[in-house]
């Protein structure tokens, strides 16, 4: 087992252990059963081997010999992503001395950003696009107000390592010189991934963009760059990791003693769980149990996940629909730009960069089924959306865009026998810095709907049936 998921694990243990301490303890041998169900569901790290790299991505035409593997719905669909995305990742050696630059153009897409890692997946630096001053005589099209399709329109990152990088914490923008991202020091290879959302329509994944080009500078002033860059310092096999449990393990943590809800994690309201860090989404199974308390007092610090993102934060909830042919979800939609037809400008006049749901599995079974993001999702004229998510066999009559509604696909269900079960997870990108009714606004585990106000998405469980003879346009609350 690695070492970051035993230190997963043992905080658990000590957090749950000591919740019980302060709380009247149920019979000893379900204490003693649930942390024996919580250590069996710790995720753990599996890497994927370079032939396995080159299997998947062969005949995709989406990486090259830096950019060596890709997290898409397409290649690997792992790691929750959203279905919006492309994701490349490029693991490489930096030798003493050495200064490395990308060399780039900005995509037509709604956001583009690098993101470096430590050796344990965890996020240590962010550079999004919007930070990144154009080449003298290029334009930024991401800055609020840009002509999106203006030319040219490239740029040159740095990548510099740096001490004391803290996970999941930004890194003070005083200290960061211009267009720099910043990799931990002292490591045999760094991960650097770049991340590209909702490219315009027909542009494929980069947006019309080329991938960055690395040229490298030696401590002796020699430079390198393309395949004897490559060749010398980049590191295919294990670049690409998952991060997962068991089948078993996940399946009997799910088995909480005492779960009051007949599908347990689901419960027959969904509950939306704001994400904090691995731990406390982990221990989101005791909700609804005797052991309930315990995650309450666990710790809350804000964390990244495996391999996340410091620009968007998340909150997911278990779902099933025995609880009910259709799981509709209705809230009022942030504002975001429009971009997806290819927008003359980058709209200023926006609450959020970007939201999505998507509909996921398990921490077995990391594949997400699908998403939507929201340019997709029809509004009403007060910015209100209704989401319906359910079987195709189940799918109302009038759960189409026409009559006001979007539709999300269950999929096959929790990935591991259950094709009821899963979960679905919102994300929020980038707010606007006078808008305070996002998820990055959220304080602790439980306060998202007192947070987001009328832009809580509000889940329920309904019938087919019913929801059909709402009509179209379907009627709103």
């Amino acid at each position: 087992m690695p070492l970051q998921a035993l230190r997963w694990l043992s905080s658990l243990t000590f957090c749950a252990t000591a919740a019980l301490a302060q709380t009247p303890p149920p019979p000893e041998p379900s204490a003693s059963a649930v942390m024996d169900l919580l250590r069996q569901a710790a995720p753990q790290v599996v890497p994927f081997s370079a032939e396995e790299i080159d299997r998947v991505q062969a005949g995709k035409g989406l990486t090259d010999c830096f950019w060596v593997g890709t997290v898409s719905p397409a290649t690997f669909n792992i790691l929750s992503p959203d279905r919006a995305v492309t994701y490349w990742i490029s693991q490489f050696s930096l030798p003493e001395g050495a200064k490395l630059v990308l060399k780039g153009e900005y995509p037509r897409a709604r956001y583009m950003s690098f993101a470096s890692y430590n050796p344990l997946g965890q996020p240590v630096d962010g550079l999004a696009d919007d930070g990144i001053a154009p080449d003298a005589g290029s334009v930024n099209p991401f800055r609020p107000g840009a002509q999106r399709l203006a030319m040219p329109r490239q740029f040159t990152v740095n990548v510099q390592a740096r001490a004391a990088l803290q996970a999941g914490v930004r890194v003070d923008e005083a200290t960061r010189p211009a267009n720099t991202i910043f990799v931990p020091t002292g490591e045999a290879t760094y991960q650097l991934w770049l991340r590209v959302y909702a490219p315009d329509d027909g542009l494929g994944p980069l947006g019309g963009a080329k991938l960055p080009r690395p040229v490298m500078t030696l401590a002796d002033g020699s430079q390198v760059e393309g395949d004897a860059l490559c060749r010398g310092q980049v590191v295919k096999d294990q670049a690409v990791r998952d991060f997962r449990a068991s089948k078993a393990g996940n399946q009997a943590m799910f088995a909480v003693p005492g779960a009051k809800a007949p599908y347990h994690p689901a419960q027959p309201v969904p509950r939306w769980n704001g994400f904090y860090n691995p731990l406390l989404t982990m221990a989101s199974v005791l909700i609804n149990t005797p052991f309930e308390e315990a995650r309450n007092r666990m710790d809350a610090t804000r964390r990244s996940g495996f391999y996340g993102t410091l620009d968007n934060y998340y909150m997911s909830a278990y779902v099933d629909d025995r609880y009910g042919e259709l799981l509709v979800v209705q809230g009022k939609a942030p504002r975001t730009p429009y971009t997806l037809q290819g927008n003359a400008v980058m709209d200023a006049n926006v609450d959020l960069r970007y939201w999505s749901f998507c509909k996921g599995r398990s921490i077995h079974d990391g594949a997400v089924d699908a998403c939507l993001m929201d340019e997709q999702v029809p509004l009403d004229a007060n910015q209100r959306y209704t989401l319906v998510v359910s079987t195709p066999a189940n799918r109302p009559a009038n759960a189409r865009a026409e009559c006001g509604v979007a539709w999300l696909p269950w999929g096959v269900g929790d990935g591991m026998d259950n094709p009821h079960g899963g979960y679905i997870i919102h994300r929020h990108m980038k707010p606007s810095p006078g808008f305070t009714q996002s998820l990055w606004a959220t304080q602790k585990p439980g306060d998202e709907a007192a947070t987001l106000g009328e832009y809580y998405p509000v889940p329920a469980y309904q019938a087919r049936a019913g929801f059909e003879a709402l009509g179209c346009p379907v009627k709103k609350p």
